[in-house]
């Protein structure tokens, strides 16, 4: 698919460390995402900030978090005679003004506007942007009313497209035969957004699990209007994301940006640097946002917090290694294009990484399912790829696992959960990856569905890691070896997979082709079955 909707949502989701997340951007494959719905990064328990910033200085003064490029603030606070242009200064309030708002019962409107321009004010002030447009409205909403807001906004979805993100997640083995990853998607986001940002409509709206009073985190409420403030910048919506793996890599980008700065603002607030309302009430110190449920499904989950992840650290290492914030501006001119860069931001502008070309070799009553204007496969990319391997040790407690714990976390130097860098994606399966290809095919009698998975590792040796593990995932998934034909697989009454599976191997090449039957494989893909 050529040219992917623009984006219009950035969702704040929760990261949920032991033993449950939750994120979900709800893109479908191959790279159509709907209109409504791309995630952002929250905590599901807020972490505590520690005394340093990314760059590991310690912040002991204002000046630690506010950026040379803000405005000096009058004594008085009053307002400057001409406010445009002027950073960190929005709709009558300076970035470090006090508001007059009493936050434990909830916010009203008078309040909420109060706390969002000074929201907004801290965030230019730390990011050296301001928002000439002007603010957009913020609503705050419960966790039920999220829901239901959510649950009509699946419905459009083409059938086409849902008929191919099942056939990938099944390949992936990440969503069974008896379920529909639309309604997982779904499931998914409605369990775990914690707020997002509208382009279309310029509205914030930020999810409460308190329906007797409507209570807000500053930090997240910052992070969403950093995002409008994002927009007005760079224009969000101008990026195609053609491919699940071109979506990851720009959301590095956008969501690694805004959410580095978040998380000084929520070291400022612990340290008491500067005063903060909380869901818990007060005016200074951390709070917990609203909280996350179990996600439907692990995969995803997993797939898509990935940008959330990794980018803090990727833009953290441009701003380091270039011009400051005009190194990281100059990345919207040409926003990494793969997960791969944002996992090692050391090959963003070093590594050209592969395009390879899968050519369609099913017999007559099998069709690649295409459509109008956009690519017909989709790149799964190394998010994808590591989330595979991940979702056995969430899924059973750690009872089966292919990564243990301790590979899937990042740690700082006392064995916590490194908050800002929570989870690693760098894998041996995925360090040599170099690109890839699902296609899908439909049957022109029974419109069934199969898939040619086609992967390029940089060596031979570098794609063995990968067909072991996903032979593990097989197995877990009830696969069982069909006899006499090497790393094929069927899956019978044993499983809620109702397929066959083969794994064909070629140099730096590895390809997995799908079909209803073992029968049926070596139409889809020419595959040999020993």
């Amino acid at each position: 698919m050529s040219d992917g909707k623009p984006l219009l949502v950035i969702g704040l989701v929760f990261l949920m460390i032991a033993g449950i997340g939750a994120v979900d951007s709800t893109a479908l494959s191959p790279g159509d995402h709907d209109d409504l719905s791309v995630p952002g990064e929250a905590t599901d328990e807020q972490a505590e900030p520690t005394d340093q910033t990314e760059q590991g200085e310690e912040i002991q003064t204002l000046d630690d978090v506010v950026d040379s490029c803000a405005a000096t603030q009058p004594d008085d606070f009053a307002d400057p005679a001409d406010e445009n242009g002027v950073v960190g200064f929005v709709d009558g309030y300076w970035y470090n003004e006090s508001i007059d708002i009493n936050a434990s019962d909830g916010l009203n409107e008078t309040e909420l506007e109060k706390l969002s321009a000074r929201a907004a004010a801290r965030f230019e002030a730390m990011r050296c942007h301001d928002a000439p447009e002007g603010l957009p409205s913020v609503e705050i909403l419960t966790r039920e009313e999220f829901q239901d807001e959510q649950s009509g906004q699946f419905e459009s979805i083409p059938a086409s497209e849902s008929q191919f993100d099942n056939a990938k997640l099944e390949t992936l083995l990440l969503v069974s035969s008896q379920n529909n990853s639309i309604d997982e998607r779904e499931q998914n986001r409605g369990a775990t957004i914690g707020g997002s940002y509208n382009f279309r409509e310029n509205e914030i709206r930020i999810v409460t699990d308190d329906p007797e009073s409507l209570r807000i985190n500053e930090p997240v409420l910052a992070h969403e209007l950093g995002h409008a403030v994002q927009d007005q910048q760079f224009n969000l919506s101008q990026y195609s994301r053609e491919t699940s793996d071109m979506n990851s890599g720009i959301l590095g980008l956008i969501e690694g940006d805004v959410s580095l700065i978040e998380n000084r603002y929520r070291t400022a607030c612990a340290e008491g640097l500067w005063n903060c309302v909380t869901e818990g009430g007060g005016d200074s110190g951390t709070g917990n946002g609203a909280s996350a449920q179990e996600p439907a499904n692990w995969g995803l989950y997993f797939t898509n917090f990935q940008p959330y992840s990794d980018g803090p650290n990727f833009i953290q290492q441009i701003f380091e290694r270039s011009d400051g914030w005009e190194g990281v501006n100059d990345l919207y001119e040409d926003p990494p294009q793969s997960a791969f860069y944002t996992v090692n931001p050391g090959s963003y502008g070093e590594l050209e990484l592969g395009d390879i070309t899968v050519p369609d070799e099913s017999a007559d009553q099998w069709e690649r399912l295409a459509f109008p204007e956009e690519p017909n496969y989709d790149t799964v990319g190394i998010a994808g790829i590591s989330a595979m391997f991940k979702t056995p040790t969430y899924e059973t407690g750690g009872q089966v696992s292919i990564y243990r714990p301790q590979e899937i976390l990042n740690l700082d130097e006392d064995g916590e959960v490194d908050r800002f860098n929570p989870l690693n994606y760098d894998h041996p399966e995925t360090e040599g990856w170099r690109d890839d290809k699902l296609y899908v095919y439909t049957h022109a009698d029974t419109n069934e569905t199969a898939t040619a998975w086609s992967l390029q590792w940089e060596t031979a040796a570098d794609a063995e890691p990968f067909v072991e593990s996903y032979q593990q995932m097989i197995e877990y998934r009830g696969g069982q070896p069909v006899e006499g034909s090497d790393r094929t697989y069927e899956f019978g009454a044993n499983s809620d997979y109702e397929m066959a599976l083969t794994i064909q191997t070629d140099g730096d090449r590895v390809t997995v082709v799908k079909a209803p039957t073992v029968e049926e494989l070596d139409e889809i893909h020419g595959v040999e079955l020993d």
